[in-house]
């Protein structure tokens, strides 16, 4: 086989070492992701789902992928704390392979990382994930059961136990129930159509984007109406009870007490 190669292009090219090209511990499959990625500006986003529709590999397929990169380094998983005091992971890709924890510097790009769950407790990237389940008091080491309660339809869980079980096997636990929760409070969701568990996990639904501003109902609408007017009405009745407090209290600082009148009087 013969090589034949174009003039050298001035822009629009990318410098990759051909170690990494030549890495025979990736598929040839891997290899042609990590070049996509590499070939991008860096800092640059992306998901499994959107490489998967650039090109002509299914989305197990870019998974499968990920956790090759992954597993031999080129993509390393960072734990950061945000302003706010939450945990955010970010996934970063490397154009060599990364033997130690890295430091998110110059990262190439940042996407979700296919993975096996951590055996115990799930790190669970949203706080407010975390507040929930500790209000409801469930063992956070059965996480089958911290996606079952997490997750707004309860039908056929059974069937949502065995799906569980297989997306948890390229997917971080954490990862899937953070994105359940998320689509619990989705304000767009309707509960009519929401989707069965089983059907969310074999679709691999935890990569979707929040769910598209839909018109409310005219039911909804008037739900919605009663429930600020409730709210307004519960705000006002409690700013007039402290109100009618602190008058009670202003007026009883005001009127000294009879011992003290009496003793006041005498001079008199």
């Amino acid at each position: 086989m013969s090589i034949i190669r174009s003039p050298r292009l001035e822009s629009n090219f990318s410098v990759i070492s051909n170690a990494v090209i030549r890495d025979s511990r990736l598929s040839y499959r891997a290899r042609g992701v990590l070049l996509e990625i590499l070939s991008r500006p860096d800092n640059w986003r992306v998901s499994g789902e959107s490489l998967a529709r650039s090109g002509k590999e299914g989305r197990d397929a870019i998974l499968t992928a990920l956790k090759e990169l992954r597993d031999c380094g080129y993509v390393r998983m960072v734990k950061e704390r945000k302003e706010d005091g939450t945990f955010v992971t970010n996934n970063y890709v490397y154009d060599k392979p990364q033997d130690l924890a890295p430091s998110p510097e110059n990262p190439i790009a940042v996407l979700p990382t296919p993975g096996k769950p951590t055996p115990g407790k799930p790190q669970l990237d949203n706080q407010a994930v975390l507040e929930e389940l500790s209000k409801k008091n469930l063992d956070i080491n059965n996480e089958f059961e911290i996606f079952w309660n997490v997750y707004p339809r309860k039908v056929a869980k059974k069937a949502a136990e065995v799906a569980f079980l297989k997306a948890a096997k390229h997917t971080p636990v954490a990862t899937i129930i953070s994105a359940a929760a998320r689509y619990a409070k989705d304000e767009n969701r309707v509960e009519a159509y929401t989707a069965h568990p089983a059907t969310w996990l074999n679709a691999h639904r935890w990569l979707d984007d929040p769910l598209p501003v839909r018109e409310k109902s005219l039911e909804e609408k008037k739900a919605e109406e009663l429930r600020i007017a409730r709210q307004r009405s519960e705000r006002e009745r409690e700013e007039s009870r402290k109100w009618f407090e602190e008058q009670d209290r202003l007026r009883s600082a005001a009127v000294l007490p009879p011992e003290r009148l009496r003793s006041l009087l005498k001079g008199f």
